[in-house]
């Protein structure tokens, strides 16, 4: 009887999946376009269209090799303390990421070619990874509250638009 509770133990050990649980989001913002891909511990990459007054989302599965890909980068990749790296006489594209780790956060917002290159390096990655698939359109609703706050600015105190 022991050691068939032991054999049972062991096969559920065995079947918890490997790795951490994590909620991850990038956003990216250009002249040509602006996005959010939003992944967690599934393999489903969420894609987020936001450039000019549309929202759509969309959905992937990643393959496995896609999937290990991101989950190494994330698994290694160390954020700087500094959360913005930004200038303000450069334009060009900018970049956020933040990742959620039993709740606990980091964040990261580059602009302008300025921050750790890793990060602009991991962008790229993602671009090519968004590149490489046909993503199926979704009504599910994405939870963005946490990078919209590093990403959009707020509207100023008693801002006023006059139409005349």
């Amino acid at each position: 009887m022991r050691i068939l509770l032991v054999i049972v133990v062991l096969v559920l050990m065995g079947c918890s999946s490997p790795g951490k649980k994590y909620d991850f989001t990038f956003f990216k913002w250009s002249i040509h376009e602006c996005y959010y891909l939003k992944l967690n511990s599934s393999d489903t990459l969420y894609y987020i269209d936001v450039y000019g007054f549309k929202k759509e989302t969309s959905f992937v599965i990643l393959n496995k090799e896609e999937k290990e890909r991101i989950n190494n980068v994330l698994d290694t990749i160390t954020f700087p303390k500094e959360q913005v790296f930004d200038s303000s006489v450069d334009d060009g594209v900018t970049n956020a990421f933040i990742i959620k780790i039993d709740n606990q956060s980091r964040k990261l917002k580059i602009h302008g070619y300025n921050g750790p290159k890793r990060f602009w390096f991991f962008g790229k990655l993602l671009e090519q990874i968004k590149n490489s698939y046909e993503f199926t359109k979704t009504n599910k609703k994405v939870d963005l509250n946490e990078i919209d706050k590093m990403v959009l600015m707020p509207v100023p105190p008693n801002f006023k638009v006059n139409i005349n």
